[in-house]
């Protein structure tokens, strides 16, 4: 027997499992995607105001901005700057969202996202350091644990 005549044999048969296994792959990666995107204790995305700070020339006009207002700090009073130094600190508000286990790892996760040209030195349970470049400057950003899920962001030129 040819292949061909085999082929169109086993056709009605193989034809109604092979749309089932495809829609419920279609059905499964639906679920997927929505149980990621529904996650309501997620926190907002940083890239925007970690760009603004990194990019700021002084990081005194920070507080007056809206933009730079990172998730979870709630007062102008929890971040201090100095021309060459941006210093926040505040309490993570979020649990581990499956991906990532704890706030300081998913901060850093995002930092690292966040620019193109980055250098990742230091990775501690308690401590992560990067030296972010933009244009002609470097910038050395810290994140660190300061108590249980308290975060410090110290960004410095």
């Amino acid at each position: 027997m040819s292949f061909a005549r085999r082929v169109s044999l086993l056709l009605p048969t193989l034809l109604p499992r092979l749309a089932l296994a495809c829609g419920a792959a279609l059905l499964f990666t639906k679920a997927v995607d929505a149980a990621q995107t529904a996650e309501p204790n997620q926190p907002a995305d940083i890239c925007a105001a970690l760009t603004q700070i990194v990019d700021a020339s002084d990081f005194r006009q920070l507080p007056n901005g809206t933009a730079a207002q990172l998730p979870g700090v709630s007062h102008t009073d929890d971040c201090r700057a100095t021309p060459h130094a941006y210093d926040c600190h505040w309490r993570a508000h979020w649990q581990a969202d499956g991906v990532v286990n704890d706030p300081l790892e998913e901060l850093g996760a995002d930092i690292a996202a966040c620019f193109p040209r980055v250098v990742h030195d230091v990775n501690t349970p308690v401590r992560q350091h990067f030296v972010v470049t933009t244009g002609a400057r470097r910038v050395a950003v810290t994140a660190s644990v300061q108590g249980q899920n308290e975060l410090r962001l110290r960004v410095t030129r």
